[in-house]
């Protein structure tokens, strides 16, 4: 079984302001390791007063993007270390600032690593921006909504249709900035060749169906599809900023082993070339002999 190809990734971003806020307090990036087959994807969303938020969710950022290019270690153990440097580079600021005390923000990201032979990429949340998976049609959210709203669907208490217009929607439980530590989500997932990860803010998921979103990703190349959904967001209110991440693993023709396997069609013309060989030397051997 083939290895994932990091290198294979089709990616594509797009973060867009909305039609109601004043700014984007929203911020995602892509990160390649410097030394490794791995690749980062990142969306964070952040919240508080004046500029607290948009500065909460680029520190955020770019600490989870630092500690990732940093590091060597197993994918669970970078995503953790990362999103601990991420909550404390925000209580730094917010300790210096007091105009940004209080600021916090969401976060998810997806690492993809080219080395893992189990095909396994790693997920990681805190907060209720959101990362799907598009495999063979099927779409499923795989991170938790750390709010309000998302531990009463949890529960059984409101349906995912009463949540999406709950007047505590927009309560979050856990955040990066907010508290000394930070617990974080982590999750192991198998991928393949075909599959698409998608990261989002809430001001898209808040606002599109996740039958809407599956479609538009799996009809259109990621490029085209980012572009969509945020219009499509927009199209709906755009109440809330509106960020999408998607990626889209292409298949790789790599052993998984590391080994130098030939293609098939290369094997079958040696095999040829072998048999005709043989029925040479078997005609050559029949006239000597009779001779």
């Amino acid at each position: 079984m083939p290895a994932l190809d990091s290198k294979a990734l089709v990616t594509a971003q797009q973060s867009d302001t909305g039609l109601v806020r004043a700014t984007n307090q929203d911020h995602c990036a892509e990160f390649q390791h410097p030394s490794l087959p791995r690749r980062l994807l990142v969306v964070a969303d952040g919240m508080g007063g004046h500029r607290g938020g948009e500065v909460a969710s680029r520190l955020a950022v770019s600490a989870i993007g630092d500690a990732f290019r940093a590091s060597s270690a197993a994918g669970e153990e970078v995503l953790r270390t990362a999103f601990a440097a991420a909550n404390d580079a925000i209580r730094g600021q917010s300790a210096d600032n007091p105009e940004l005390a209080g600021m916090g923000t969401t976060a998810v990201a997806v690492l993809v690593d080219g080395d893992d032979r189990d095909q396994r990429c790693w997920v990681a949340s805190v907060g209720d921006s959101r990362v799907y998976l598009l495999h063979e049609g099927a779409f499923r959210q795989l991170t938790d909504d750390h709010s309000v709203v998302g531990e009463l669907v949890r529960r059984g208490h409101i349906s995912d249709e009463e949540a999406r217009n709950h007047p505590r929607r927009n309560e979050i439980l856990r955040a990066l900035g907010t508290q000394p530590e930070v617990e974080t989500d982590v999750i192991a997932v198998e991928a393949a060749g075909g599959d698409h990860f998608v990261l989002c803010s809430d001001g898209l998921s808040g606002m599109l169906l996740d039958e809407e979103i599956a479609e538009t990703v799996e009809k259109n190349a990621p490029a085209e599809a980012v572009a969509k959904l945020v219009e499509m967001a927009n199209e709906c209110g755009g109440t809330d900023n509106i960020t999408v991440q998607i990626a889209r693993i292409e298949e790789s023709s790599a052993p998984a082993d590391g080994g130098d396997d030939e293609p098939a069609d290369t094997t079958a013309l040696r095999v040829r070339w072998a048999l005709t060989l043989a029925a040479i030397v078997g005609v050559l051997w029949l006239l000597v002999h009779q001779l």
